[in-house]
């Protein structure tokens, strides 16, 4: 698949309307500092056992084109752990990211359930999260993990899928 925009024009994109955000909401000296923007997806955790966090936050941006799209999911580990590592990989349908629980959720065992985004999934054993996306849920005739990585300590994955 042709990728349509290569990393630096999409970081700039998405500066942009973090840069937007900002300005159009002007903060006061009362405001209390926070994130510019909070994720966009929220997909609950169920929980077998141990003390999880409720929800996993995603970031993610579609940028449609004929014929099919690209996707960006940013994944907010930050809410639950301080670092994650990229398990090594040349699958084209598959990514998967680990990362170490804080110890206030390192008893955490559960899962991330949604059917809508069945492709995203968040694991909590063993003291670790698992951040996995698997394109192989999707039923379409073309789709492949364009680019994965990590950028401010958080899984960075960028996908596209054709018609």
């Amino acid at each position: 698949m042709q990728n349509i925009l290569q990393p630096k024009k999409l970081a700039v994109i998405v500066a942009s309307l973090l840069a937007a955000a900002t300005v159009s909401h002007p903060i006061s000296a009362q405001t209390t500092p926070g994130p510019i923007a909070e994720p966009n997806v929220k997909i609950n955790v169920q929980r077998t056992s141990g003390t999880c966090p409720q929800t996993v936050g995603l970031w993610w941006i579609t940028l449609p084109y004929e014929g099919g799209a690209e996707h960006t999911v940013i994944a907010d580990t930050k809410a639950f752990a301080d670092s994650v590592k990229l398990v090594a990989s040349n699958n084209k349908q598959f990514v998967e990211f680990i990362a170490p629980l804080r110890s206030n959720y390192a008893s955490c065992v559960g899962q991330t359930r949604n059917q809508e985004y069945k492709f995203y999934t968040v694991q909590f054993k063993n003291k670790k999260a698992y951040f996995r996306v698997d394109l192989r849920k999707i039923n379409a005739p073309a789709q492949e993990i364009t680019y994965k990585t990590i950028t401010a300590s958080r899984p960075y994955v960028r996908w596209a899928i054709a018609d």
